[in-house]
């Protein structure tokens, strides 16, 4: 596999890679028309925070299948369209926790303190002592917004300091934070408590300009805002606003809407602003972590198909389960089955499963089934990560829905699925011996393997019909494998399913379509 590496990894990275059968390169400060024009020749595209790996990168890297951030924040990769893609997409969410919780903690300090505007001025030969009038960390409200694993770290090291630990987590139980010594409150109680504001979370549609205009009018005078977290999440202009009116005593950012930061700035003209250029996870010994972390993760990945750090795979991770490889076979061949069975323009499909051993694996047999529909159509590029989205793109309603027991399966997976043209059900279940089995088309109950080739025709419930189909197949010197019966509870319409050897030409199907008594014979490859 092709590995490209850029924003000045560390070595160790591409060695370790190399020493398991990778092919590396390195290129430093790559233009985004150079990455373009040279991205398609790799399978796998590694990047701290400089690359931004947008959509158009990510759509010219034909043999991309996987993407690895050698840090926590992924922001700089379009997800949704390396999903689209189906490249997956990595990060190292533990390597740099201690050393972005260390600079947090220094930035929590500097702003008590404003150490590094004192600083310069003593260097300038400036000797005023009671300009630089501080506040003490001790007793004072310190609230964490983002209590994941450097939240939490910070956390440890300020509550040494006497300071009093406030957060909000939507995601952290109440029980994990009281063993950790915080106080869990509403967001907005947050910001009306704090002395001093840090934040902790990733950069999203909820959490873009969330310290804002609106927000910093809720907390107190002189409260005291740090961010090393990710640029955006604080509306720069507002902050600027409330440091020079007072209303925030100090702020301390490591990131910026824009890097590197521009001239334009706002936050460069203000005195009791401290900003520091993205380097909270700069330490030898973080970068040393994360780039062996990414380059095991891949290697792992490569080796063993785990999914180690991936943040839009929670489905590829699931099928990984080797007690549901057996399902997951049936839900491909019931996807599968459908897209022969019906014609038209796909309007939805409703994925049931029953029993409780399959509540958990319940996405990942839905996409299963959309991996076998879909394969019909598109064999490259379908796989468990951009499922969903291929579904989307073409219109397919996709619902899932969980049925707690069947009367008579232990676990049953039933795929209902329409078009323009019409709708047809099948459900599915597997044996003890792991062996897939359809008991169910339509309104017929029913067992065959779903294997090989299949002719599948309704008929009146009558004698002779049967009959006349295999004198068909004789004619054609096409030996018959099985045969499956069922019909319905009137006795008036019947369900056969033939399993032939070898292949059944279009002429022939047209002469069993001719047979009286046969309704829409279909030939279904399995």
């Amino acid at each position: 596999m092709q590995v490209l590496i850029l924003d000045n990894i560390e070595k160790s990275c591409g060695e370790f890679l190399a020493r398991n059968g990778f092919v590396v390169t390195e290129k430093l400060k790559l233009s985004k028309d150079e990455l373009k024009s040279i991205i398609g020749e790799y399978d796998v595209l590694l990047v701290r925070s400089a690359t931004k790996v947008t959509a158009d990168i990510i759509e010219a890297g034909k043999k991309l299948k996987l993407i690895g951030r050698a840090g926590a924040g992924v922001d700089n990769i379009d997800i949704e369209a390396a999903t689209r893609q189906g490249v997956i997409v990595m990060n190292t969410p533990g390597g740099n926790t201690i050393s972005a919780a260390e600079h947090t903690c220094g930035m929590i300090l500097s702003v008590a303190r404003l150490i590094p505007q004192a600083h310069a001025e003593t260097k300038r030969g400036l000797w005023d002592k009671k300009k630089w009038m501080g506040r003490e960390l001790e007793g004072k409200v310190l609230a964490i917004i983002g209590l994941g694993k450097i939240g939490r770290e910070v956390a440890l090291r300020m509550q040494a300091f006497g300071m009093q630990i406030v957060g909000y987590d939507p995601m952290l139980p109440a029980e994990v934070a009281s063993k950790s010594g915080i106080i869990l409150l509403p967001l907005e109680e947050n910001f009306r408590k704090a002395d001093f504001i840090t934040i902790h979370t990733p950069l999203n549609e909820a959490t873009r300009n969330l310290i804002c205009a609106k927000t910093i009018a809720l907390m107190k005078d002189g409260v005291r805002i740090v961010n090393c977290a990710r640029g955006g999440i604080i509306h720069e202009a507002d902050l600027a606003k409330a440091l020079k009116s007072g209303k925030v005593a100090a702020a301390a950012l490591d990131v910026f809407d824009v890097e590197p930061i521009t001239p334009e700035n706002p936050l460069l003209n203000c005195e009791n602003a401290i900003l520091t250029p993205h380097i909270a996870a700069s330490t030898v010994e973080a970068q040393e972590k994360v780039a062996i972390q990414i380059a095991e993760q891949i290697v792992e990945w490569k080796n063993t198909h785990k999914l180690i750090g991936a943040v839009n795979a929670s489905v590829a991770e699931l099928a990984q389960h080797s007690d549901v490889q057996a399902f997951l076979l049936l839900a491909k061949k019931l996807g599968s089955m459908q897209a022969k069975l019906l014609t038209g323009k796909p309007k939805s499909l409703c994925v049931t499963y029953s029993g409780d051993f399959l509540r958990k694996f319940g996405e990942a047999i839905t996409a299963a089934v959309l991996k076998g529909y879909l394969s019909a159509f598109e064999s490259n590029g379908i796989n468990y990560i951009n499922v969903f989205s291929k579904a989307q793109d073409l219109g397919i309603r996709v619902e899932q829905c969980r049925e707690k027991e069947n009367p008579n399966y232990t676990s049953l997976v039933r795929v209902d699925y329409e078009t323009d043209m019409g709708k047809r059900t099948l459900s599915g279940i597997v044996l003890d011996n792991k062996a897939p089995r359809i008991v169910q088309v339509d309104s017929f109950d029913c067992e065959f393997k779903p294997e090989g080739t299949i002719l599948i025709y309704t008929n009146d419930d009558k004698p002779g019909v049967l009959s006349s189909v295999v004198s068909v197949l004789h004619h054609r010197n096409i030996n018959i494998a099985n045969v499956s019966l069922s019909r319905n509870e009137e006795k008036t319409m019947a369900l056969t399913l033939v399993g032939i050897d070898g292949d059944l030409d279009s002429v022939t199907l047209e002469q069993i379509a001719k047979v009286e008594g046969v309704y829409n014979p279909r030939l279904l490859k399995i």
